[in-house]
């Protein structure tokens, strides 16, 4: 169970979360001279010890990504005319 001892030493460096590829695309995206803004959901909790039996599983992950997504909907749709009006603005 290496992601017990993973999630333990990242709590330890001081982490709270831990996405996926978010790095990765935001340097591509740099490269290709795009501004970039990154946000993530997370959707799966993290076990910390050996004992635990739960298990997160992919229906989970889905399940509460479907339950945020009106409240992303209207994030991004206020983000976005934020955006919109400080281009308009300069």
């Amino acid at each position: 169970m290496q992601e017990v001892a993973e999630c333990c030493l990242l709590q330890k460096l001081g982490a709270d979360a831990v996405g996926m590829s978010t790095v990765s695309e935001v340097i591509v995206a740099r490269h290709c001279g795009l501004r970039v803004f990154g946000f993530s959901l997370i959707t799966k909790k993290v076990i910390m010890d050996y004992e635990n039996l739960e298990k997160a599983n992919h229906k989970e992950v889905l399940e509460a990504g479907k339950q945020a997504r009106q409240k992303l909907e209207q994030f991004v749709s206020i983000l976005m005319d934020s955006i919109l009006q400080s281009d308009l603005a300069c």
